[in-house]
């Protein structure tokens, strides 16, 4: 059986030839229909100096890899930005319950800050005054919880939309060629 050569990589090895004259070239390539792809390139040559030289070069591309790279990086986002929504709508929480100063310009650029992400769940349940005059305020509670579960279903449906291509059948094409 003869193997035809890679019709991608026709360019690049004339054009090798003729700039590396007798180089004894070694070539595999492979490619399966999930969009993986490797190359594995070996070079043996004698340099001017009478050195034998055996350069070997291999190139792996996997689309799956890249894929839950991606999947792996936008976990790392959202999971990073909801630890930091959280910590500052705990800060509130507690403030709010052990009854800081609204006039200290941190406790006021937290309020306001949190007063954002709180202000859509204010008036789904009645912020409880306790004797002391602090505030159990119930709302940031919710804020909390719904922020983590946007979280949780944004980091699902990022290992949906980059789940790895799982064809149910694979191909894979060999090309080898060898030149003296």
């Amino acid at each position: 059986m003869i193997n035809q050569p890679d019709p991608r990589m026709a360019d690049h090895a004339q054009s090798r030839e003729t700039i590396n004259p007798g180089v004894a070239d070694s070539t595999v390539r492979s490619a399966t229909t999930d969009g993986s792809y490797g190359e594995s390139r070996q070079a043996h040559y004698v340099d001017p100096a009478g050195n034998q030289i055996e350069n070997r070069v291999e190139v792996y591309k996997d689309t799956n890899l890249r894929r839950a790279n991606r999947h792996s990086w936008v976990t790392r986002i959202v999971s990073f930005l909801l630890g930091v929504l959280e910590v500052i709508l705990t800060l509130r929480f507690f403030f709010r319950l052990l009854g800081a100063s609204p006039d200290n310009s941190f406790t006021l650029f937290l309020y306001n800050l949190s007063h954002v992400f709180v202000a859509p769940f204010n008036g789904i349940f009645h912020d409880q005054t306790l004797r002391t005059g602090n505030v159990f305020e119930l709302s940031t509670l919710i804020a909390m919880l719904v922020f983590a579960l946007i979280a949780w279903g944004l980091v699902a449906l990022s290992r949906l939309v980059f789940s790895p291509n799982e064809s149910g059948r694979q191909r894979v094409m060999t090309t080898r060629r060898r030149q003296r």
